[in-house]
């Protein structure tokens, strides 16, 4: 499939003050690739670049204190393509690869210690292979949490106050990332994936569509199995269908898909957490990297589906 996504942002900002924004890109893996990149507007600056713990991604266009009415377009072409794991045999793994390391390691929002490691030593007691074990966290998190559909944008994602507190409830940040805690003190490899909505789904309505967009970003979680690769899961998605009251074999359905599977009509930008964008921005650390951030006289803008003169859109065609 191929997706054109469309970024349209119109910021004000104090007089002589500078201003900055960062948008993020799509990843370059082997299920999608970017075939364009098109920029327009008056900034001082612009350029891409990629921070060096993630591989993270963005557009970043700076304007000077003496430019007034700041805008930008930025347009992506994308080819995507489903994602479909045939879980089988699993390798039991030995030592991790070096540079899976950084998805074992703890984060602010993700830690791997205390009630993280004893919740995830509950639900994997009596399971013995790797494979059983992702299994039992993925039901867990599925007839455990719920969606919270009056959360600020994607949720927080943090996930000891979420155990501490007993409220498993909150949006798709929020219950990926707390799979990808529990795999994690598991002792597995597993990281968020941070991207937008931007075509119909096939399994249900409202996991998609084409059009405005400004609001579709959505995470999903990947888990690392020896042998096999990189597992994409979302039990997030399954959760919002079954709190949306869908019948049951859509519900069904879409628990069995999305433990191994990815529809196309999904860009992913990339798997950050708690680290500096490149170039950094005044504010220190962002949380994730799924949204534009901007920021002026080193203050953070508010960017959001619904404010004036921002939106994001997708054509999408069947063009491979």
């Amino acid at each position: 499939m191929k997706i054109t996504l469309a970024y349209h942002v119109t910021l004000s900002k104090q007089p002589g003050e500078d201003l900055s924004l960062w948008l993020p890109l799509p990843a370059s893996t082997d299920y999608q690739e970017t075939i364009a990149l098109r920029h327009e507007g008056n900034y001082r600056q612009a350029g891409v670049f990629t921070e060096p713990v993630y591989d993270a991604r963005a557009f970043h266009a700076r304007w000077d204190a003496s430019r007034e009415n700041p805008h930008l377009g930025v347009t992506l072409e994308v080819r995507t393509r489903e994602r479909r794991v045939a879980v089988g045999r699993v390798e039991e793994a030995g030592a991790v690869p070096p540079p899976l390391k950084v998805f074992l390691a703890p984060t602010a929002h993700i830690p791997t210690d205390g009630i993280v490691k004893r919740r995830a030593e509950e639900i994997t007691r009596g399971k013995a292979t790797t494979i059983e074990k992702v299994r039992a966290i993925y039901g867990w998190i599925i007839e455990n949490t719920h969606r919270d559909f009056q959360v600020a944008w994607c949720g927080v994602g943090d996930v000891r106050a979420m155990l501490e507190n007993g409220n498993l409830c909150g949006k798709c940040v929020d219950i990926n990332s707390l799979l990808v805690a529990l795999v994690r003190a598991a002792g597995i490899p597993a990281r968020e994936v941070f991207g937008i909505r931007a075509a119909p789904s096939r399994l249900a309505p409202t996991l998609g569509r084409a059009g405005d967009i400004s609001g579709a970003q959505h995470c999903k979680s990947e888990v690392y199995l020896a042998g096999l690769g990189w597992l994409p899961v979302d039990p997030a998605d399954v959760v919002k269908l079954t709190d949306e009251k869908q019948p049951a074999e859509v519900i069904a359905r879409a628990r069995e898909y999305l433990f191994g599977g990815s529809e196309d009509n999904w860009v992913a930008f990339n798997h950050a957490r708690d680290f500096l964008p490149d170039p950094p921005p005044a504010r220190g650390p962002v949380n994730y990297f799924m949204y534009p951030h901007a920021e002026s006289a080193g203050k953070p803008m508010e960017l959001k589906a619904g404010n004036p003169g921002y939106t994001i859109s997708s054509v999408v065609s069947d063009e491979k």
